[in-house]
């Protein structure tokens, strides 16, 4: 993968390693977040906001207290309404750059370590 300031994001044949096509998988990452390497990254162009597990938070030893409190209702794809804890702002590192961005903080287990939504999407000029 590759970060081209003209095209975005650009996956070149090493990226297609072990992937059957056609394939309908969803857009899974494993990027560098605040300084940890952050494994089952979902990139959603569904999801209006980034979203971090308070779970993923503890386990790359980021405190609390790091997280500004504040409530939002997110709602999921099953209509399933879920409080956050708050908002924490985090960097990403993706091919050489570094950015920071807002993550929602939600004290729920999923499948993904992180869901990047729109916002990320956008800065970063992807198209998933």
């Amino acid at each position: 993968m590759t970060l081209s300031k003209e095209a975005g994001v650009l996956f070149d044949d090493e990226d297609h390693n072990d992937i059957q096509n056609p394939h309908q998988d969803g857009l899974v990452l494993t990027l560098y977040v605040a300084n940890f390497f952050v494994r089952m990254i979902l990139v959603d162009n569904e999801s209006s906001v980034n979203i971090i597990q308070l779970e993923t938070l503890k386990r790359m030893s980021i405190p609390e207290s790091e997280i500004v409190t504040r409530s939002l209702v997110l709602v999921g794809f099953s209509d399933e309404a879920k409080n956050t804890v708050g908002e924490i702002k985090l960097p990403v590192h993706l091919e050489g750059v570094n950015s920071i961005h807002k993550f929602c903080v939600i004290d729920a287990l999923t499948s993904s370590n992180i869901i990047l939504g729109r916002p990320w999407i956008h800065d970063m000029k992807a198209v998933p």
